[in-house]
């Protein structure tokens, strides 16, 4: 029993896990304001507020994140709520879900040398490692989407009817977890579904629709109630931060789409394989990426079609992915979106660099052969670089204008009163250190309306930051240069200037 669980080689996945992650691991907050959302969520789930927003001033019940990851995080808040043990956590949810990739690898591909290489890859990815050193959702999503797929080969090599299967019945549940981990995890049920068309499994298929719904309804229907899913909304949009934008039109869709296309081929994906290629997003798009991006697409390509086995499997999450990724808002960016999808990416890269080479020694030189691994596993030293980086940045303080915010937090919970409410850019991030109530900055660029607003919201405090993010100058400073008398100085951090300004309500 213990020798079908546990194989020799996990033991070197366990090592080489343990001595990249402790080598990288970063015990700072990071300073995302989604990851301070899922820990308030996981606060208030613990603390039996119920699902809720207790940092906004009505503390509304939540309906923006899918519930699936803060329940998860109140799971373990029952033994610490510290940041560093949550950390931990995804840590070991990465460490699990690397032992289950090795095992549909060797299942995917004949080659155990290619498995080993796209399992390497991924544990070295500065991406992935990041993501499992936040309170994000990407890497338990990967954890329960792998545990989702390994049901799916199980009961397709059993070759059972679905009813007599327990794998299947499984695949279900932890379908249904995984979507309600991450909504984008909606890409994982078409890409089961269509695996089984392409099967032709079609009382499978039509039996896991029907159970999934069923599963899905409570979270969709509680929804509706709250006026609707936010991510539902935003996606609609032409840009979710400025929704005086307006919704998006057919040229909408299409410019979207090519828009996509573009940053996938010239930053996403080179970066996201590849983080040596680094992309920061504030300035200039990259020159040259776009050439490596197709590169990598074509063997990624290749390898897909050339794929030994589970070739649909992969297919279906590919193309479904694929889909989303695509309707996507392009001003949500980044590599996150598909780094659940990245070990398979790895795979096929490999699957189908290895097959080129093959291909051009036979073509070209004749009786010389080199194993392809051999040559292949050079390419595993491009990542290595930003392991270094990632160390180094690990030892690293916070930058200034994220200390100066924090410390601002600091003082608002020592110093104001308990029932104020804070307007700022990031409402979450900044209840985590102050326990106080705050709301996020309006989106009204008439000034005389965001006063207003803020009267109607009960704001006693504003806060004027250099985290970067545009609605500062945009909304909230135009009002205080058109409305200086209704704002009073309380305190000021200098390098970089940050201020906290009473708002002065009228009588």
């Amino acid at each position: 029993m213990i020798k079908n669980l546990f194989k020799i080689s996990d033991l070197w996945i366990l090592l080489g896990f343990l001595v990249i992650y402790i080598a990288v691991f970063d015990t700072k907050i990071d300073v995302g304001g989604d990851n301070a959302g899922y820990y308030i969520l996981g606060k208030s789930i613990s603390s039996g507020l119920g699902y809720t927003d207790i940092h906004l001033p009505n503390a509304n019940p939540a309906n923006h994140f899918p519930p699936g990851y803060p329940i998860i995080l109140s799971a373990f808040m029952n033994f610490s709520d510290d940041f560093v043990f949550l950390k931990i956590i995804n840590g070991l949810f990465l460490f699990f879900s690397l032992l289950m990739l090795q095992r549909i690898f060797e299942r995917m591909a004949v080659s155990k040398s290619l498995s080993i290489l796209a399992i390497i890859f991924t544990i070295i990815n500065a991406h992935i490692l990041r993501s499992s050193m936040i309170l994000m959702s990407e890497i338990p999503f990967l954890f329960f989407s792998l545990s989702s797929l390994t049901c799916l080969i199980k009961w397709n090599e059993q070759g059972n009817i679905f009813w007599r299967s327990k794998w299947f019945w499984f695949m279900i549940v932890l379908c249904a977890i995984s979507y309600h981990i991450r909504t984008a995890g909606i890409a994982l049920i078409i890409g089961v579904c269509l695996f089984m068309i392409f099967e032709k499994k079609w009382s499978g298929a039509i039996v896991f629709v029907l159970s999934f719904l069923c599963l899905s309804l409570p979270w969709y229907y509680r929804g509706v109630k709250l006026g609707g899913n936010s991510y539902l909304t935003q996606i609609v949009q032409v840009n979710p931060y400025r929704p005086e934008e307006g919704l998006l039109n057919f040229s909408g869709w299409l410019d979207r789409i090519s828009n996509n296309i573009f940053r996938y081929l010239n930053q996403e994906i080179p970066n996201g394989l590849f983080p040596n290629f680094e992309i920061i997003y504030s300035s200039e798009e990259p020159k040259g990426y776009f050439i490596y991006g197709l590169i990598l697409v074509f063997f990624i390509f290749i390898g897909t079609i050339k794929m030994p086995r589970l070739r649909m499997m992969w297919l279906g999450y590919l193309t479904s992915s694929v889909s989303i990724f695509l309707l996507w808002p392009s001003v949500w960016f980044g590599v996150r979106f598909m780094l659940p999808l990245m070990p398979f990416l790895f795979l096929a890269m490999l699957v189908g660099l290895s097959n080129s080479i093959s291909f051009i020694q036979r073509k070209y030189l004749g009786q010389i052969r080199i194993n392809s691994s051999y040559l292949i596993m050079l390419v595993c030293f491009l990542p290595l670089s930003q392991l270094s980086t990632m160390r180094s940045e690990s030892k690293s303080n916070l930058p200034l204008e994220y200390s100066n915010y924090f410390n601002i937090s600091r003082y608002v919970k020592s110093s104001i009163p308990e029932n104020s409410i804070v307007c700022t850019v990031k409402p979450s991030l900044f209840y985590l250190y102050s326990s106080t109530k705050s709301s996020r900055i309006p989106s009204i660029i008439e000034t005389e309306k965001f006063i207003h607003r803020l009267e109607d919201l009960g704001i006693t405090h504003v806060i004027i930051d250099q985290l970067g993010y545009s609605s500062v100058g945009r909304y909230l400073m135009p009002a205080i240069e058109e409305f200086p008398q209704r704002f009073n100085l309380i305190m000021q951090l200098p390098n970089p200037d940050t201020y906290l300004l009473e708002f002065v309500r009228k009588d």
